[in-house]
């Protein structure tokens, strides 16, 4: 493996680890924001990836994937500790508190369009191929992480956020038969990874992407985000 491909796993490593960090500061500022200082006290609410990481899921496992040609980028931070008894409606904000990691991750997500955006509006792309090249490159899997991320976790399938959303949204006996799904969801996951299911779950999010996208006239980065 050459010196450029292992700084560029390194770096891409490094926006997955902010990515996942962000995600599981998003929770806790959330939770906290709804009445449980339960992550904040525990030292959860801050931006410092070592107090979210976990060593397989946030370094070990996405180093792996990374390193396996064709695999996907995948990988997972400590949960937030929420305590639930805290929040004055139990049920629907737990599911705010869930929504809030994925839509740290859209926000950054935007962020990366903006700045793509920025970059196609100016005179950038034609300055220095190579730095433009590597600017494009940074931003793109920014944007691509943050995006699957976000789309990922509102799945509805335990320990996904999107299992505690659809958990409120139903009704309590619903909510409970879904709950007897948990101790198999990693299990489910884990076939949903490997027998490429998860595709058909982020095409449409992706179709709605390219969609909003060309309403919003930035074809041209919806072009880059395809290569």
């Amino acid at each position: 493996m050459s010196t450029a491909n292992i700084v560029k796993i390194f770096i891409e490593l490094g926006i997955l680890i902010f990515s996942l960090s962000l995600h599981e500061f998003g929770h806790a500022i959330a939770a906290n924001r709804l009445g449980d200082p339960t992550a904040k006290m525990l030292g959860r609410m801050t931006l410092n990836p070592l107090a979210h990481a976990d060593f397989f899921g946030t370094f070990l496992f996405p180093l792996i994937m990374f390193m396996l040609p064709g695999s996907y980028i995948f990988g997972w931070a400590k949960p937030v500790p929420v305590t639930a008894q805290n929040f004055k409606n139990p049920r629907r904000d737990m599911a705010l508190v869930a929504l809030a990691g994925p839509m740290m991750n859209f926000l950054l997500s935007f962020l990366s369009v903006v700045v793509l955006s920025v970059m196609d509006g100016t005179t950038f792309f034609q300055v220095n191929p190579v730095t433009a090249g590597l600017t494009i490159s940074f931003f793109l899997f920014f944007f691509w992480i943050n995006f699957l991320l976000g789309v990922f976790n509102l799945i509805p399938i335990f320990p996904l956020d999107g299992s505690w959303i659809l958990k409120a949204i139903l009704p309590p006996r619903a909510s409970a038969a879904v709950s007897r799904l948990d101790p198999y969801g990693f299990i489910i996951l884990i076939v949903l990874l490997i027998s490429n299911i998860l595709n058909y779950c982020l095409a449409p999010a992706m179709l709605i992407l390219f969609l909003v996208l060309h309403y919003l006239g930035l074809d041209h980065v919806a072009q880059l985000l395809q290569t």
